[in-house]
C-alpha cells in the first residue's frame, strides 16, 4: 500500500527548496539578508533531514537484512545505484559545463568523496550523502529492533569522531546520516499515525527534538550560527512530518475522496510531483540557468513570476519525463 503522506512530504521540501531557496539566488544575485538567516537554512536543513528520514523509513520496512531477513545486499546496491547514480552523472556534468560547480567539486562529488573532503559541489552535495546512506544500510536495516538501535549507535559514534578529529567532514552529512538512520529504525516499530495517540506523538515528537539537539551541541565542533541552523533543522524535521500528515489526511484519507474531482486531480498531482522530487533536485540549476539565458527581466516582481508560474511548471514536467524515460530503460536492460 503507497504511503501518501510521503509523497506530500517530498513535495513539500523539494517546492521550498527549489522554489524558495535556491530560486531565491536567481532572483537576488548579490544576495540579501533573509536568505541567510540561520531559520531560513535551518528550513533547509530541515526540509533535507525529512526527505531523509522518508528514504530511511521506506527502505528500512521494504528490506530486512540477515539471517532472518530476505534481501539480497547486491540487488538492493544495483536497484539504489541504477535508481539514482547515471541521472546524477548527467546533472554533475550538465552543472560543470554551465560552471556552476568547478572541475574538483564535481570530481569529488561524483567519487562519493564530497562528505569528507573539500571542495564540495554545490546543490549536488546532497546526493553523496544519500548514496553513503544507502552504503550502510545493509549494517542496520534488521528484523530486530536492538540490532537497529546498536548498529545506528555504533555509525553515529564514528562518525562524530570522525567529524571531531577531521573538520572537512561536511556536517550536514552527519545531520542527515542521523535522520535515516531514524528512520529505518522508526520502520517496524514506529507508525505515527495509527497506532500513537495525538497526545503522545506529540510527547515523542517533543522528547526526540530535544535529544537531538543535545546530540547536535555535543557532537558538532563548529561555529554556534551553524550550531542554530542544525538545531533549527532538527525541530524542523518533526515540523514537517506532523504537518505532511495533517495535509495527507485531509486529502487521502476522507471517505468523500473519491465523491470530490478536484481532490482526486490534486491527490494525483501530488504523487506524480513527488515521483519526479530528485530528479527535479537534481537538475532545476540547469532549467533556471536556461530560462535566465533565454529571458532575464530586471525588474524582481516579473521574475518571480517567470520563475514560479511559467519555469517552475516546466522544470516539474521535465524532470517527470526524464525520470519516467529513465525508468522505463532501465527496467528493459
Amino acid at each position: 500500500m503507497r504511503e501518501y503522506r510521503f509523497d506530500v512530504v517530498r513535495v513539500v521540501c523539494m517546492t521550498y527548496i527549489v522554489t524558495y531557496i535556491h530560486l531565491y539566488e536567481y532572483i537576488y544575485p548579490n544576495g540579501r539578508m533573509t536568505f541567510y538567516l540561520p531559520i531560513c537554512i535551518g528550513m533547509t536543513h530541515a526540509c533535507l533531514g525529512a526527505f531523509t528520514f522518508v528514504s530511511g523509513y521506506l527502505l528500512g520496512k521494504k528490506y530486512i537484512f540477515g539471517q532472518q531477513g530476505d534481501a539480497d545486499i547486491w540487488t538492493f546496491y544495483k536497484k539504489r545505484i541504477l535508481r539514482i547514480v547515471p541521472l546524477f552523472i548527467v546533472s554533475s556534468i550538465l552543472l560543470w559545463l554551465i560552471d556552476f560547480n568547478d572541475s574538483k567539486s564535481t570530481l569529488n562529488g561524483l567519487l562519493c568523496v564530497s562528505p569528507f573532503i573539500d571542495p564540495k559541489p554545490r546543490t549536488l552535495y546532497y546526493i553523496p550523502i544519500i548514496l553513503w546512506c544507502y552504503l550502510i544500510t545493509p549494517l542496520i536495516s534488521r528484523h530486530r529492533l536492538k540490532w537497529r538501535i546498536m548498529g545506528s549507535l555504533v555509525i553515529m559514534v564514528i562518525i562524530a569522531i570522525a567529524r571531531y578529529l577531521f573538520p572537512s567532514i561536511d556536517s550536514r552529512f552527519l545531520f542527515n546520516v542521523f535522520f535515516y538512520l531514524v528512520g529505518v529504525i522508526s520502520a517496524p516499530c514506529f507508525n505515527w499515525r495509527f497506532n500513537i495517540p495525538h497526545g503522545t506523538s506529540i510527547k515523542i515528537s517533543a522528547v526526540l527534538t530535544f535529544v537531538i539537539i543535545v546530540t547536535i551541541v555535543m557532537y558538532y565542533s563548529m561555529q554556534f550560527s551553524n550550531a542554530v541552523q542544525m538545531a533549527i533543522g532538527a525541530m524542523g524535521v518533526f515540523v514537517i512530518l506532523f504537518v505532511c500528515e495533517g495535509i495527507s489526511s485531509l486529502l487521502f484519507d476522507n471517505s468523500n475522496v473519491q465523491q470530490s474531482v478536484l481532490k482526486k486531480r490534486v491527490c494525483q498531482l501530488i504523487s506524480v510531483v513527488s515521483y519526479a522530487s530528485m530528479t527535479c533536485y537534481m537538475f532545476h540549476r540547469f532549467f533556471y540557468w536556461s530560462a535566465e539565458s533565454i529571458w532575464n527581466p530586471s525588474d524582481t516582481s516579473v521574475k518571480w513570476f517567470y520563475m514560479i508560474v511559467i519555469v517552475f511548471p516546466i522544470i516539474l514536467v521535465c524532470s517527470y519525463a526524464i525520470q519516467k524515460v529513465y525508468d522505463n530503460l532501465h527496467q528493459q536492460t
